[in-house]
């Protein structure tokens, strides 16, 4: 198994090449089509429907919106976990939606990058909804990772053979340093995912916005990371979370809570 790395519309792209097939470890943007295309042609000289399976770490436009075209295409299957298609649904998980794939397009402002095609499908549809620890379907040497915090229906997936790890959003990293993703909505749930990643012993963290990391200490890595979460959020974080607040994932349990307290 080999790893490819590609530089996508706001975030790196990661191949995963076998000797049959190849697998995509996030879903990238609609934007990202192309790139993929190109590199599975002109890098890799294979058919881009040696793509068996995209995996679809959270439904945020630059990891859910190349998917569903892939598939439509090449006859991609995607794999995402089994809550995924709750996070757009309804009028506010409409109105969530698009907010997002606007914070996209601010992102390739903010990088001088030219403005493409982000608005994604809000529903994936997975042909494969997984579960915390599974193996993929098809690349049983990696094992799905249940990382809830920026979103409900987070995962990471876990090479333990090679001891790789992609993390998805859970750490962002600019310029050497590491952040916290934007937003970080459910705290505490962040916090578990951290110490969970951290026991996973993994050598390499393939990270989607940033560098990937080599580490000999993996622990220590998301120990820095959950005492980030213990710092009071600036004005950026504070407006990005106030923005992230209309999926239904978001405000049914707090609904809930008050009422039935």
């Amino acid at each position: 198994m080999k790893i490819h790395r590609l530089k996508g519309y706001i975030n790196t792209l990661f191949i995963a090449e076998y000797d049959d097939f190849l697998l995509l470890l996030d879903g990238g943007s609609p934007a990202d089509v192309e790139l993929i295309e190109k590199y599975c042609h002109e890098e890799l000289h294979r058919p881009v429907s040696n793509i068996k399976l995209a995996v679809v770490t959270h439904m945020h436009p630059d990891h859910s919106g190349a998917a569903p075209i892939l598939r439509k295409k090449y006859g991609t299957r995607i794999a995402a976990y089994k809550n995924i298609d709750q996070w757009y649904s309804g009028p506010t998980g409409w109105l969530q939606h698009k907010l997002d794939c606007l914070m996209a397009q601010i992102v390739a402002m903010k990088h001088k990058t030219k403005i493409r095609k982000v608005f994604s499908q809000r529903i994936t549809a997975p042909d494969y909804l997984v579960n915390d620890m599974e193996p993929l379907p098809f690349f049983n040497d990696w094992r799905v990772v249940y990382t809830p915090g920026h979103t409900s229906h987070d995962i990471a997936i876990f090479n333990e053979n090679d001891k790789i790890l992609y993390c998805g959003d859970s750490i962002i990293e600019v310029r050497g340093r590491v952040y916290l993703p934007l937003p970080v909505i459910f705290r505490r749930r962040m916090k578990n995912s951290y110490r969970k990643m951290g026991e996973l012993g993994a050598e390499q963290v393939l990270l989607p916005h940033g560098n990937s990391i080599e580490t000999s200490n993996c622990r220590d890595i998301f120990d820095r990371m959950e005492k980030l979460l213990e710092e009071p959020p600036n004005r950026i974080r504070r407006r990005v979370h106030y923005f992230s607040i209309w999926s239904p994932a978001i405000w049914k349990p707090t609904i809930r809570r008050l009422l039935f307290q």
